[in-house]
């Protein structure tokens, strides 16, 4: 597979600031400012911080996606994605802070974790089989909230590093024409995180999530 660059990881970040973030830059414009830095269609200083924090972690992972995946990658991770936005980039979050996830099911509050249990997450999140371990990590980083800010971007790009190395991408069901899409992927995701059913989520993003990177 030939070098992979930021470009390339434009459905994870369109996709992650669509749905997480309420990105209003289009695809096509979230691209062109990866590949070149053009700002045509970035309509605001919110959206241009949040790309350029995720073209941020884009390349952090690109660089990095070789290193062991632990709590210390995945703090840095959260360093990168939350740079603008956190008051405390990269630092787990304390139970005091009630950090959560209001859903149709209820309100999501888990404890906070120490770097101890984050990192017995990740570990204790291993797969045989590298694509299920990436949609598993996705789901329990999600879940366990661990930072103040960024959780979700956090968790698809965690996930990524263990895929682009295999030539794929974890992107989040979105369709443009279609709101329905992403609102189910929520909707799922409310549910992993409140009735602990994770299959149905992944089973989604097994089917609307995962491409192929260019070769």
């Amino acid at each position: 597979m030939r070098g992979i660059d930021v470009a390339d990881l434009a459905g994870a970040v369109y996709s992650s600031g669509k749905v997480f973030d309420g990105l209003a830059t289009g695809r096509l414009d979230t691209e062109n400012f990866l590949r070149s830095g053009s700002l045509a269609g970035v309509s605001s200083r919110s959206d241009l911080a949040l790309l350029e924090d995720l073209r941020d972690v884009a390349q952090f992972i690109i660089d990095h996606h070789d290193d062991s995946i632990d709590a210390t990658y995945v703090c840095a991770v959260n360093a990168q994605i939350t740079r603008s936005g956190a008051l405390h980039p990269g630092r787990l979050r304390a139970d005091d802070q009630q950090i959560g996830v209001g859903t149709r099911y209820g309100r999501h509050t888990p404890s906070a974790l120490t770097v101890d249990g984050l990192q017995q997450l990740v570990f204790g999140l291993s797969n045989a089989d590298v694509t299920e371990q990436a949609l598993d990590l996705f789901v329990g980083l999600a879940k366990a909230q661990p930072f103040e800010d960024g959780n979700k971007r956090t968790a698809l790009f965690v996930a990524n590093s263990l895929l682009i190395g295999d030539g794929r991408l974890l992107v989040v069901p979105v369709d443009e024409n279609d709101p329905r899409l992403s609102d189910t992927f929520n909707d799922l995701l409310a549910q992993a995180y409140i009735r602990d059913e994770h299959d149905p989520v992944k089973n989604l993003l097994r089917e609307k999530g995962l491409v192929e990177l260019p070769r």
